[in-house]
């Protein structure tokens, strides 16, 4: 059964990145494919070593795969973090979560105000409190998952500030606003940690 090592892996990880695919996460996902596609001709009766086989599949495929690879926005990512998101938003430990930050939240914005300036604010500052944690694990290393991830959560972000103008602090409207900004920002915040440590130990792995 062929079987590739770990320096056949790395050789395939260089590769895609001279070719220009640098997000991170695309490229563990595209060394992964092209792993499993060159052990399967193998095990279909290749007999030729890694080298060739690597580099027929690369000629057939290369075009394809940086093409794919080299996008900012990566709908299979996109989809793939949208659906852990979905999920982790009925998970008992965002819902524990956003109850003590539903409080938190409520503190603040009464001491601020939701219209006043620094209550409009405070959902960027929650999104950029997201986003800023692979930043301190990963530095400058560019991974596609936290665009496509950043999107997701923008769009949510962006409509709180259509419902601000229209909150009168305290009635039912605005107790639902706080509630589903609350669990969305629990959820966000699980779903990036998540993401983050998944692809911290794939990276060690590689």
């Amino acid at each position: 059964m062929g079987k590739l090592t770990l320096e056949d892996i790395q050789f395939i990880d260089t590769y895609l990145w001279n070719s220009d695919i640098h997000y991170e996460d695309v490229r563990i996902e595209m060394v992964d494919h092209v792993a499993s596609e060159i052990e399967h001709r193998m095990n279909e009766g290749d007999t030729r070593d890694f080298y060739h086989i690597f580099k027929e599949y690369m000629v057939e495929n290369k075009a394809s795969l940086v093409k794919e690879g080299s996008k900012p926005f990566n709908w299979k990512i996109f989809k793939s973090v949208s659906v852990k998101l979905l999920k982790n938003l009925v998970t008992w430990q965002v819902l524990l979560g956003s109850i003590g930050c539903f409080w938190i939240f409520n503190e603040i914005y009464s001491y601020f105000y939701i219209d006043s300036v620094w209550g409009s604010l405070f959902p960027t500052f929650l999104l950029v409190l997201v986003a800023f944690i692979p930043l301190i694990v990963f530095g400058k290393k560019k991974f596609s998952f936290i665009g496509n991830f950043g999107v997701l959560i923008t769009i949510f972000f962006s409509f709180n500030y259509q419902f601000i103008p229209h909150l009168k602090e305290p009635s039912t409207f605005y107790y639902i606003y706080l509630g589903v900004l609350t669990l969305f920002f629990v959820g966000s915040l699980k779903t990036m940690i998540s993401l983050v440590i998944f692809y911290k130990k794939r990276m060690q792995l590689a």
